[in-house]
């Protein structure tokens, strides 16, 4: 699976904005102002100017055209360097979720503004220390949230936040709540891959019913299907942080020597980095069929947990590869493999870690 030419062109451009303008050096200052944004404001905003808010959507919605394979070749490349951005929690997760299950006046009212970056949504659906859709315990009844919601991204910046919830009839809803103005009581804190997430809690917090993605209707599929983008859009990240790693451990085997030797020649390396490129290829070719079948309009509820599942566990042995080829040094904050090594853990967690998506898999197949 390659990218049309457009698509090539697009890759082509946003690797050489990463490469010159978001090095992993930008991620540690975010890192070190832990009370600053969850992200470079000013390097979001030249990313909106690239347009990138609209990459995904149709222009009939507003957007670029350039298809969910277009959003793939943004996301390998900004996750090349680490890059803290809202691409999934604006772009593959609030913006999916608006598209799919919004009313056309919801859409006509909240994507256009969200397409041109004017401003940024968030999605907060995870509850406790796993992701897990059907356990999903915040109510949302008679107008009101109750529950509570964690390691939601990117809130401080966000305009909008959308919060998953169960109806009194059991089915998934999406409220719609303006950041600055709800009632809710949040959490700040940063995890070990130095971004900021929050931990909420609502207590009887007002939604307008205007507010409420579908106006009343059974919007759960809809939900499940946008969730489902953006965990191929974290996925489609974590390819892009392995294969820097694995470039840059060849690089280090290549210019490091031992005894006067070169590290590359040491044919057990060898064999460990070849294993890596075997995981990266396969978990590549997953990713990039998830965000084709997205393109062609097919379901990827199978296929979204396949490609987390695969991405958790490669990302996690490529990136204890990197840190252990690299030696003493691996382990040190001085080198960059370590902060790949602390993304990939807070990654397997996001939408959902591998023996989540194994159940779910499993069930979707009837097993």
């Amino acid at each position: 699976m390659i990218f049309n030419e457009e698509q090539s062109m697009l890759q082509d451009t946003v690797r050489a904005f990463v490469q010159e303008h978001a090095p992993v050096s930008d991620l540690r200052a975010v890192r070190a102002d832990s009370s600053g944004p969850s992200y470079n404001l000013n390097l979001w905003n030249q990313l909106v100017e690239l347009g990138l808010p609209a990459v995904a959507l149709s222009e009939d919605d507003g957007g670029l055209g350039f298809g969910y394979m277009g959003l793939l070749a943004v996301l390998l490349e900004t996750g090349k360097t680490i890059m803290a951005s809202p691409l999934v929690s604006s772009v593959a997760a609030a913006t999916s979720l608006i598209q799919l299950a919004g009313t056309d006046d919801q859409k006509s009212r909240w994507l256009p503004q969200l397409t041109s970056g004017e401003i940024t949504a968030t999605v907060a659906v995870q509850e406790g220390r796993h992701y897990s859709l059907p356990a999903v315990e915040t109510q949302l009844i008679d107008g009101q949230l109750n529950g509570g919601k964690s390691m939601v991204m990117d809130l401080p910046e966000a305009d909008l936040l959308i919060v998953i919830a169960k109806t009194a009839e059991g089915t998934l809803a999406a409220a719609v709540l303006e950041s600055s103005k709800a009632e809710f009581d949040a959490q700040r804190y940063s995890l070990m891959d130095g971004r900021k997430y929050s931990d909420l809690t609502f207590t009887q917090t007002n939604v307008l019913p205007n507010n409420i993605l579908g106006e009343g209707a059974n919007r759960t599929a809809e939900i499940e299907q946008a969730l489902d983008i953006a965990t191929v859009a974290t996925a489609a990240e974590m390819v892009g942080g392995a294969e820097s790693l694995i470039e840059r451990t060849v690089q280090h085997l290549n210019d490091r020597e031992q005894f006067d030797v070169k590290l590359a020649t040491f044919q057990a390396l060898q064999h460990r980095c070849a294993e890596m490129y075997c995981q990266l290829e396969l978990v590549k070719s997953a990713v990039f069929s998830a965000f084709a079948r997205l393109d062609r309009g097919k379901d990827i509820h199978k296929a979204a947990s396949q490609v987390k599942a695969l991405a958790n566990d490669y990302y996690q042995h490529i990136s204890n590869e990197a840190v252990q080829m690299h030696g003493g040094m691996g382990v040190t904050d001085e080198l960059d493999v370590g902060l790949y090594l602390k993304r990939s853990r807070v990654c397997n967690q996001l939408f959902g870690d591998a023996a989540y998506h194994r159940q779910r898999y499993a069930l979707a197949l009837g097993l």
